[in-house]
């Protein structure tokens, strides 16, 4: 006898989320282990550990509505999601804090980034309105979950891409692409445009139609990306991110 529909979706985005948390370990736990063998300690800031745990904080709740869902408790779902509600808003409120704290601290330093603050920020309009949307469409259940984890996935490029970009630039540059924004959107977002595809074929697999949510859900989150790294790539950005950052 085969699964049921909801037990087979507990069981893929269960492996989603599994593919996710290694992802982004492999990014944030190499980078954290070098800063501390360079450091002998971690001293960041402490609106980055707030950050940073809201975040991870966002991640554990996402698997374990999962696995409420999973193991039939709904109502505790059902609670759980009004938290979800709070630490949202939390995560809208310090991830741009964290983000123009770092470029603050940084502005006029090697470290300085000023320009890649708009795909920072790209990333938290795309998490809050999708996030948004799911939560206003959570009695829907093939939207809810699909834009859930969409919002997650439109995240995953601060883990991701710490690890992946450069390799995949490198192979592009070898097969004569030159760095521009869309070469620069494929790298850097290569992670979400894989997940997103494997949800779709998924759906196209099991469903033999899309979820009409996945696929707006999918186009919105594109172009955000594609437009934020045509931002980035703009000569005239750096500046006027910088006289903003200093302003």
């Amino acid at each position: 006898m085969s699964a049921p529909p909801k037990s087979r979706d507990s069981y893929f985005f269960l492996f989603l989320m599994v593919v996710i948390w290694i992802g982004m370990f492999a990014g944030f736990g190499g980078d954290i282990a070098k800063k501390y063998e360079k450091m002998q300690g971690l001293h960041y800031p402490v609106i980055v550990h707030v950050h940073a745990a809201a975040y991870v904080g966002w991640m554990v709740l996402q698997t374990l509505q999962i696995l409420l869902i999973r193991a039939g408790n709904n109502s505790l779902h059902k609670r759980l999601g009004a938290f979800g509600v709070l630490l949202l808003i939390f995560m809208l409120i310090v991830g741009p804090w964290a983000e123009l704290d770092f470029e603050r601290r940084t502005l006029g330093t090697a470290d300085a980034k000023t320009a890649f603050m708009v795909i920072a920020m790209a990333g938290v309009v795309m998490f809050g309105a999708l996030a948004s949307a799911s939560i206003l469409l959570r009695n829907q259940a093939e939207a809810h979950k699909r834009l859930m984890m969409l919002a997650l996935i439109s995240i995953t490029t601060a883990g991701y891409g710490r690890w992946l970009t450069r390799p995949i630039l490198g192979v592009m540059e070898d097969a004569g692409l030159s760095l521009n924004f869309l070469t620069f959107w494929m790298a850097f977002n290569a992670a979400p445009i894989v997940l997103t595809l494997v949800i779709g074929v998924r759906d196209l697999i099991h469903l033999r139609r899309l979820v009409p949510a996945l696929v707006w859900g999918a186009a919105f989150m594109t172009a955000v990306q594609i437009l934020s790294a045509w931002i980035y790539f703009l000569p005239a950005w750096k500046p006027i991110a910088e006289r903003w950052v200093s302003g």
